[in-house]
């Protein structure tokens, strides 16, 4: 007797999923929930809404349809181990053909649809890889779907002639029916309606089954009679069944071929009528009736509105308002007017109230002008900052000046991207005659940004590898019990990646799945104290820590490309981390801390791993590519480290890794597409902005108006230092995270050597609370971290407690760092 094959050999096996590698069958694995079955079990209903996908991994399933009497059902089909159903349910969520039952104790891996598009979202390559095999399956099933309509519309045919004319006309009619009930059939038939329902049994089109067969009879209606003569009979049949009071019926025969105008009157009937129709009908059938045609009716135009409220579109609902209480004006028509004038006014008062308290009330809505003033405001002082940098005699030096502050306006209104204000600098400062081009694109020929470019291509190539992933499953593998021990290995996880994925919005989007798996591997309740201490655990190392590194993420980067030369110099990827290691460690082990006093988790059960050991399997033994970004990665890093004696800069290190990498074959064109240029353009305009700024004498204006300002007075390090963070944390609440640092840095930089400071030390300020989440949409990490875990792990509330304290201990971090920085003669 063969052993039964694992779930990981009958994944490899299942066609929907042919087209997919290892690492994307392992992602693919995290979101399959693994069901028992008892003999006998139903896995779901024929006629049941369609949710889920399933593949059989144990035991034996057989396939029932409802027969054509209605009343027994039929195996048409068995299920063994290997074999997937209900996949159509990803997609359409249909209605289930079929009835599934477990003849004996089974086992199967269930695919819920709401997760299978989070992963969609997450994993756009998975999902192009299965639909473009289900696509393959579905021409296969539709050609036989083909030849079974051919071959039911030949047997209809058949059963209609042999019916008489009024019995034919009878079945006909009754076809038009959006459901066939025995109400709707005694409304429109009366004492013969027994006779019809028994023509209508014998051609299939009661029961279940009955679909195909009724869309047969229509098709059959329109070739007897004719487009225009069918539409004529439907509104004969929806006008017996409105005079019946059945207006959803009426409206449902109406909906399938009706003139708009012809259902849009007989809506408006039956919202007046008494009883009419109840507010879910009335929902439903008003989305037929577009805004237009709704504004010229008021009754229509109230359940319009009433739509668009409940999606959020308050101004949509307004505007169909308005235009109602315009017609209902001229139109004299003192029923409506009233009407749609005091829902207009309580639509504006909820919006007004929503506004106030900082509510979304219209979250659908578009923009309104008074949302779009601060943009339009800031593009307009974009505007007259560089007419100024224009203006004939302006110099050199005020035209940087002035260019320079057009960017900056330019990027506060969030309209431009920034690839494209980098660009525009670039190309204000030539026609200005500020640089020649080589001047201007200084920035994109330094070490710096090749260095970042290297970064990036590394992480790419790590990423494709696989080998991301398994570092992240291998760590939770060993988590230990405890769900603060648990808390603490993610947050490592988070740390030990930031070097190698220099994103946090990357990282994030890698880490907090892993804690959303690790929450529901233990059951925990949703955004429960536990829960949110493994999510907000695994944040703080992906997201706040990333100054930890040099290359932890961009807005790091940025930073340092704002150094001053010597400064860039003197911080390798080595000593800056020497610099800033006790600073991350100690306010890493600090949130540990507050997590658990702030949050108080409850006692959890142990880990179990099945699911883990699932996607470990899926990956398999370590491939030949991910042995290769081993060998490169650890290669690197002992470049970058040994660089000072080997005479090498970082970039050339990162360049010599990329290329093996490119020799490897696990960075190609499309890990070179997936690089993010918007923000490599950006940050070689940034190197420039510094080295412009020396040329045209940008920092010795400075040094003299600093001097200027402060006099006598110096503050002492530890006070400048605080005040670089107090400034930054208020900024931040306008501005995003880069053009803070960008901002702040140009302008204090100049400032930390006439106090005694390493601009250094500024720039760490700046990055350590630079990432801030008072509010909900200030960091794009934070975003991505609540997204990824689906917002299951943790509340906004319970993260903005922790953000107050965690800010506090980022400032008393940045004291208690002094002596030590003082130590290394940064002070």
């Amino acid at each position: 007797m063969t052993e039964p094959a694992r779930p990981e050999e009958l994944l490899t096996r299942v066609g929907l999923f042919a087209a997919l590698g290892r690492v994307e069958l392992a992602k693919l694995a995290a979101y399959l929930e693994p069901v028992e079955l008892p003999a006998g079990r139903e896995v779901f209903h024929q006629g049941e809404a369609g949710d889920s996908l399933y593949i059989v991994t144990g035991g034996a399933l057989g396939v029932f349809v409802v027969a054509p009497d209605g009343r027994t059902q039929l195996r048409v089909a068995g299920l063994a181990p290997g074999d997937l159903f209900g996949e159509m349910a990803l997609f359409t969520g249909e209605a289930r053909s079929a009835t599934v039952v477990a003849e004996r104790a089974s086992t199967v891996l269930q695919l819920p649809r709401d997760r299978f598009l989070v992963l969609v979202r997450r994993e756009p390559a998975i999902s192009l890889a299965i639909v473009a095999t289900l696509s393959e399956r579905l021409r296969t099933a539709n050609d036989a779907r083909a030849e079974h309509a051919t071959f039911v519309a030949k047997a209809i045919d058949h059963g209609l002639r042999g019916l008489s004319a009024e019995r034919r006309d009878a079945v006909l009619d009754a076809s038009l029916l959006d459901a066939i009930t025995p109400p709707t059939l005694r409304t429109l038939f009366g004492t013969e309606a027994e006779t019809v329902a028994a023509d209508l049994d014998a051609l299939g089109a009661v029961g279940s089954a009955a679909r195909l067969t009724v869309r047969a009879l229509r098709e059959w209606f329109e070739r007897a009679l004719g487009a225009d003569a069918v539409a004529t009979q439907a509104a004969g049949v929806a006008a017996r069944l409105a005079g019946a009071g059945l207006w959803s019926e009426a409206l449902g025969v109406l909906a399938r071929g009706s003139a708009p105008g012809l259902f849009a009157e007989t809506l408006s009937q039956a919202l007046r009528a008494d009883p009419g129709l109840d507010a879910d009908h009335a929902l439903r059938w008003i989305e037929r009736v577009d805004d237009e045609r709704a504004s010229l009716d008021g009754d229509l135009a109230l359940t319009r509105a009433l739509l668009h409220e409940s999606r959020g579109d308050v101004a949509r609902a307004l505007e169909v308002l308005r235009r109602a209480l315009g017609v209902a004006l001229v139109d004299s028509d003192r029923a409506a007017g009233p009407r749609v004038a005091a829902e207009i006014a309580r639509l504006s008062h909820s919006r007004a109230a929503g506004a106030a308290t900082g509510g979304h009330a219209a979250p659908r809505a578009p923009r309104t002008g008074l949302q779009q003033l601060p943009a339009r405001l800031s593009v307009s002082a974009a505007g007259l900052c560089a007419l100024i940098a224009a203006w004939p005699g302006a110099g050199p030096l005020w035209a940087f000046v002035w260019l320079l502050a057009t960017a900056v306006a330019l990027l506060m209104s969030r309209v431009v991207p920034d690839f494209a204000v980098g660009l525009a600098l670039i190309t204000g400062w030539v026609i200005l005659g500020v640089a020649r081009m080589p001047e201007a694109l200084a920035g994109f020929a330094s070490k710096e940004w090749l260095f970042v470019l290297a970064t990036y291509g590394l992480a790419a190539a790590t990423a494709r590898s696989g080998l991301l992933y398994r570092i992240g499953l291998l760590l939770v593998r060993r988590l230990p019990h405890g769900v603060g021990w648990q808390t603490a290995t993610l947050l490592v996880t988070g740390l030990v990646l930031t070097p190698l994925v220099p994103s946090s919005t990357g990282r994030a989007s890698l880490t907090a799945p892993l804690a959303l798996a690790v929450a529901e591997a233990l059951r925990l309740p949703e955004r429960g104290r536990s829960a949110a201490l493994l999510g907000l655990g695994t944040w703080v190392g992906s997201g706040p820590l990333m100054y930890a590194f040099l290359n932890g993420s961009g807005t790091c980067l940025l930073a340092w490309g704002l150094l001053p030369e010597a400064s860039r110099a003197r911080f390798t990827w080595v000593t800056w981390f020497v610099a800033a290691a006790p600073l991350a460690l100690g306010v890493a082990l600090g949130s540990l801390v507050l997590l658990r006093v702030i949050l108080r988790p409850e006692p959890v059960a142990r880990l179990p791993m099945q699911r883990v050991s699932l996607q470990m399997a899926m990956l398999g033994p370590v491939a030949p590519r991910e042995l290769g970004a081993i060998a490169i990665l650890v290669l690197t890093v002992a470049g970058w480290i040994a660089a000072p004696w080997l005479g090498l800069d970082l970039a050339t290190v990162a360049l010599l890794g990329l290329l093996a990498t490119v020799a490897l074959g696990i960075f190609d064109r499309i890990a070179l597409q997936s690089l993010d240029w918007s923000f490599l353009i950006f940050f070689g305009t940034v190197l420039t902005v510094g080295r412009l700024g020396a040329v045209v004498g940008l920092d010795r204006v400075a040094a003299a108006t600093i001097d200027r300002l402060l006099g006598a007075f110096l503050p002492s390090p530890v006070v400048f230092v605080l005040a670089v963070a107090g400034v930054s944390l208020l900024i931040r609440l306008v501005l995003d995270q880069d053009l803070t640092v960008v901002l702040i840095g140009v302008t204090l930089l100049p400032m930390a050597p006439r106090i005694g400071v390493e601009p250094w030390i500024v720039v760490i300020a700046l990055l350590s609370t630079s990432v801030a989440w008072f509010l909900p949409a200030q960091t794009p990490s934070y975003l991505v971290a609540q997204s990824a875990s689906e917002g299951r792990l943790f509340s906004h509330a319970q993260a903005q407690r922790f953000a107050f304290a965690y800010t506090a201990l980022t400032l008393l971090g940045l004291v208690l760092s002094m002596p030590y920085w003082r130590l290394l003669g940064l002070l």
